[in-house]
């Protein structure tokens, strides 16, 4: 036996080994001979594609690349991936992008499944600005749905408050704060109520626990002194503040 024999033989024996051990990575509790490299479960590569292409829409989307999200979910519906998380994202592209009539009927294919809670709070933000009735009232059943999620309380709450209901909005903006103390929004939200409320104590603490600077509170006076303004002309009254820590 030659020498080009014997190197072409230790090529074949090193790629049978390798596509064995190709095999054993996929599940390390199965033996190569267990695991034919044809017999690889095709739809389970898929499943886990479209994973990975989901979480790419929902990076994109936070980042507000909602047209690139779009394409994305096109590409994801023409591959039969359209259920209804997939709905759901296509909604919020919509509605960021101010396509209302598109984004309401996504929406409302949801109300009755098992994102009903998302449905709702995404269709109280979409109306927020035109139908502020309307939205509360998702935005409310959205938070009967998703009680420990605090971007919906925190939405509902913010609702609230830009409506004149202080005090409903204080008990949702609190909520919000204690189930996510390490996001900002809803503090800025509930120095927003605070200086609504004309109280300044408590303007002066949460301030502090959300170490906003002299420049920032200022904005915030001026967004509150906006927020006045837009308001009926039916007063609530001024209630405790509940500086959350």
């Amino acid at each position: 036996m030659n020498a080009a024999t014997n190197i072409a033989i230790r090529a074949v024996i090193l790629l049978a080994v390798s596509l064995s051990l190709g095999a054993c990575v996929a599940d390390p509790h199965r033996s190569p001979a267990d695991v034919p490299p044809e017999k690889i479960d095709q739809k389970d590569i898929e499943r886990k594609n479209a994973q990975i292409q989901l979480d790419l829409v929902r990076d994109m989307i936070s980042k507000g690349q909602d047209y690139a999200a779009l394409a994305h979910i096109q590409d994801l519906k023409q591959h039969g991936n359209g259920d209804d998380e997939v709905t759901l994202l296509e909604a919020d592209c919509r509605r960021h992008l101010g396509q209302t009539a598109e984004s309401d009927a996504l929406y409302r294919k949801l109300v009755g499944g098992k994102l009903a809670g998302q449905s709702y709070h995404g269709m109280g933000l979409l109306y927020v600005r035109s139908n502020p009735v309307f939205a509360l009232s998702s935005l409310r059943r959205a938070a009967q749905l998703l009680p420990t999620d605090p971007d919906v309380r925190n939405d509902y709450g913010r609702a609230l408050m830009e409506a004149g209901r202080y005090n409903d909005a204080m008990q949702e903006l609190s909520t919000a704060s204690e189930l996510a103390p390490e996001t900002i929004n809803s503090r800025r939200n509930l120095i927003l109520l605070m200086m609504l409320m004309h109280n300044e104590p408590a303007v002066t603490q949460l301030a502090q626990q959300a170490a906003i600077d002299p420049a920032g509170l200022q904005k915030l006076r001026t967004q509150a002194q906006r927020i006045k303004a837009q308001q009926p002309q039916t007063p609530s009254q001024p209630g405790k503040a509940a500086a959350n820590s």
